[in-house]
């Protein structure tokens, strides 16, 4: 019998910690997480760029995407997707949320 296991890791966010557009940073086991609030629904990506390593988390949300700070590499927040426009750029990690509906804690699950 095939047994599945979930692994969450409680983030020290909640949602309510969010405003929509906004990013913060988060640690997930040794992972570095920014999460971002849109349009009422939390999304969690790797919190570094994937040129050099810039703190994602000190980026911006423009026009759907998360802007690094560092050199502008843009990232679909719902898809982590690396932009067209920004080439020198690869893909974020991206983790699934699971938001408690009763104390608003956010998890970041199977990870």
């Amino acid at each position: 019998m095939l047994v599945d296991f979930m692994t969450e890791f409680k983030l020290a966010l909640k949602i309510g910690d969010l405003k929509d557009d906004e990013v913060k940073h988060a640690n997930a086991g040794s992972l570095d997480i920014a999460v971002i609030k849109k349009d009422g629904k939390i999304f969690a990506l790797s919190g570094k760029c994937t040129h050099k390593g810039g703190p994602l988390a000190d980026g911006t949300v423009s026009g759907g995407n998360l802007i690094c700070p560092w050199h502008g590499g843009a990232f679909d927040v719902d898809t982590g997707k690396a932009s067209a426009d920004t080439p020198w750029v690869t893909d974020l990690d991206t983790y699934k949320v699971r938001v408690d509906s009763t104390t608003g804690d956010i998890y970041v699950v199977n990870i």
